[in-house]
């Protein structure tokens, strides 16, 4: 039975994209990053820049989104000590 593959987030760029993407699979998540205009024609008529989706199998879905939250409070809590 081949999983299904569902979007996790989508992204301004291939960048962040990535970023996320590895992190994902440092902690055994396996991710995979495309262009949001597939619907549209894709890379063959947007090139490579533009929005990216993440996507991540159904069944790790939740503990994407539960490490993704953790990546998110810790970012928060990062900026709330930067000075003014």
């Amino acid at each position: 039975m081949e999983a299904e593959w569902v979007v996790l987030d989508i992204f301004e760029n291939g960048t962040q994209a990535e970023i996320v993407k590895g992190y994902l699979q440092e902690n055994g998540i396996i991710a995979n990053v495309r262009s949001s205009t597939v619907p549209y024609g894709g890379s063959a008529i947007f090139g490579e820049s533009g929005p990216k989706e993440l996507l991540v199998k159904a069944e790790d879905l939740e503990k994407a989104q539960e490490l993704i939250e953790e990546v998110k409070k810790e970012n928060d809590k990062n900026n709330d000590d930067l000075p003014e």
